[in-house]
């Protein structure tokens, strides 16, 4: 993996910690602080512990892998958590989302400390469904309408017109 992430453009200016070893390795010190993000965990994440270090998985085919990212965190002895989606929300399809929509959602959450506000600012409407959907949605628009009266009403606006059909 290293040596295809070379090839992209500028990555020799990337501000990260770059370590050829596998997190494993890496970080076998800090054993006892990973937690691993699943869909499939038990354990749902109620609070973002700044002493430890979250693992979002990525490039899994779901279907073709179904379960593989828990697997691999108990064989290796690490701790799982999922995101509190269902507390927040229906989703339409699986609660399985992008890498980026992970880390858009944990530094929302970060900036917000509120889990509803980070889900609906982030989970695109195609993948949320029900009726709790609506009313939480309403309540989070309610929140953002507080910062911008215009926002909500144009949004409303685009919705009703009739070239939108």
């Amino acid at each position: 993996m290293g040596s295809q992430l070379q090839r992209l453009p500028g990555f020799d200016k990337w501000i990260i910690e770059k370590e050829n070893r596998s997190y494993i390795e890496a970080l076998q010190d800090e054993k006892h602080n990973l937690v691993y993000l699943t869909a499939d965990s038990e354990t749902i994440l109620d609070e973002l512990d700044p002493k430890k270090i979250y693992i979002v998985g990525g490039l899994v085919d779901r279907n073709r892998w179904k379960g593989i990212t828990m697997k691999k965190a108990q064989e290796q002895g690490i701790q799982t958590a999922k995101l509190p989606i269902g507390n927040y929300l229906k989703m339409s399809s699986s609660q399985v989302l992008t890498v980026n929509q992970v880390m858009e959602i944990l530094l929302k959450f970060l900036e917000t400390k509120d889990w509803k506000a980070s889900f609906f600012q982030v989970i695109p409407q195609r993948k949320r469904g029900g009726a709790d959907s609506e009313d939480c949605q309403a309540e989070v628009e309610g929140e953002e309408n507080e910062e911008g009266e215009d926002q909500l009403e144009m949004k409303k606006m685009r919705t009703e017109s009739p070239s939108n059909g």
